[in-house]
Order: structure tokens, then C-alpha cells, then sequence
């Protein structure tokens, strides 16, 4: 059941977070903008990063919703990898709180962390397995499986977590729409490429 308080802060928190960033915003602030007392938001919430895990997570659960699967085409796991790899890097678009999140990780806590595993992290390794153990020959080795998974997830983690970096590392490049484009298709390439390969040794092994 939806609680009128508990909501009124989660809204004001989306303002507050989205103008301030997690270690701009206290809970007064987000107090004072829900009309609610500061306790509240430990009541609630627990804290201030649990607030902020459930930003984040709000924020993500409709893009989790379009989250390629090989249920939608289960008979193209190489086009629905490479839709995979696409939406991941999507959702860092230069106006996604997720860009910003990549500053405020330091900051972040122990709640935090867990929330955002069990509504994003474990679907996306999930859903990475799926599609690996469809792209790889029948009964594939799972020490195969699970490097790949790995795999996946950190090609596409690496380039975005690593984004505010890029002005002093490549002068002139920016993260933008182009920029992330081109790292998800280079990426999706990678991966298929070398998911082939590695399904072209199993086979080969196996004679």
C-alpha cells in the first residue's frame, strides 16, 4: 500500500537529487521540499543513501522494463546481444541521472549498494547469461558461461564509469550521444566477435 509521506519524499527527493547530486543534498533539503519531518526519511527509507537507491532504482525500472531478452527473439541471440549492449549504454545518456551517479559512487553506502543489486545488477547479469549460453555451442563449459558474463557487463560498465575521465585522457572527446554510439556498437562487435571464437574452440575441442 502507498504511503502519502513515504511518496512525497521520493518525489521531492527527484528534484533535490536531480538539481543537487547526492552530496549536495541533505535530508533537510528534501525534508523541507516534501513538507515532512527529517525523521521521516530514516523511517522510510533509513537513510539518506537508501532514499537515493530508491531515485536511482525509479529511474531505472522503466528502462529495466525494455531490457532486450532472448524471449523477444529467441531465435536471433546474436541481434538481441547486440540490442544489449545498446540499451546498456543508452541509459547513460548525458542527461540520465546514472551519469551522475558515477560522481556520487564514493559517497554511496551499503544500502545503496544492495538495493541496486537485487533491481538491476542481478536482471542484467540474468539476462547476459541468458544470451551468452544462447550464442555459445550446446553445453557449453559454465567456467565459458561465466567468464563472458563477466565480460559483458565490464566492457560496458568500463567505458561509462571510466566517461569522466575521457576530457583529460582523449582531449576533444566528449561523452555524448555520438561518442556513446559508437563505444556501444565497437563494444557489441567485440563481444560477438569473440563469443564466436570461443564457441568455434569449444567445437573444435570437442572433436
Amino acid at each position: 500500500m502507498s504511503h502519502p509521506t513515504k511518496d512525497r519524499l521520493l518525489h521531492a527527493a527527484k528534484d533535490v537529487f536531480g538539481a543537487h547530486g547526492y552530496e549536495g543534498t541533505t535530508v533537510q533539503m528534501i525534508a523541507a521540499a516534501a513538507g515532512a519531518n527529517i525523521a521521516a526519511i530514516n523511517y522510510h527509507y533509513g537513510s539518506k543513501a537508501g532514499l537515493y537507491a530508491e531515485y536511482v532504482a525509479g529511474h531505472l525500472e522503466e528502462a529495466m522494463e525494455r531490457m532486450p531478452v532472448l524471449a523477444d527473439k529467441p531465435t536471433d541471440p546474436k541481434g538481441q546481444m547486440r540490442k544489449f549492449v545498446g540499451w546498456f549504454f543508452e541509459r547513460f545518456r548525458p542527461e540520465s541521472p546514472l551519469r551522475r551517479l558515477n560522481q556520487d559512487m564514493a559517497a554511496m553506502k551499503r544500502d545503496f549498494t544492495a538495493t541496486i543489486m537485487e533491481k538491476v545488477i542481478k536482471p542484467e547479469f540474468e539476462n547476459s547469461r541468458e544470451l551468452v549460453t544462447a550464442l555459445l555451442p550446446d553445453d557449453a563449459p559454465e567456467e565459458n558461461i561465466r567468464c563472458w558474463i563477466k565480460c559483458v557487463i565490464s566492457l560496458c560498465t568500463g567505458p561509462i564509469h571510466g566517461a569522466h575521465l575521457y576530457p583529460e585522457l582523449f582531449p576533444g572527446t566528449r561523452f555524448d550521444e555520438a561518442e556513446i554510439q559508437h563505444q556501444s556498437e565497437h563494444v557489441a562487435r567485440f563481444i560477438l566477435d569473440g563469443i564466436a571464437a570461443d564457441g568455434r574452440r569449444i567445437v573444435r575441442a570437442r572433436r
